[in-house]
């Protein structure tokens, strides 16, 4: 049951879960960027030229 997250519902609404440990890292690495703060100026040239080089809406590979 890799990747899977378990409802826990009352009265047909979802009162809380359990995570699988996969969901539970992916979660934990979505709270982590969350929280990221860059600072213009601390930026690597690589990071400014994929900044300037990026279009909206295609993820980069």
């Amino acid at each position: 049951m890799a990747g899977t997250v378990i409802e826990v519902t009352s009265h047909g609404r979802v009162i809380g879960g359990y995570l699988s440990a996969s969901e539970l890292e992916h979660y934990r690495s979505l709270k982590r960027r969350e929280r990221e703060v860059l600072v213009v100026g601390e930026l690597d040239d690589e990071t400014i030229s994929d900044i300037e080089n990026a279009k909206y809406g295609v993820a980069r590979k």
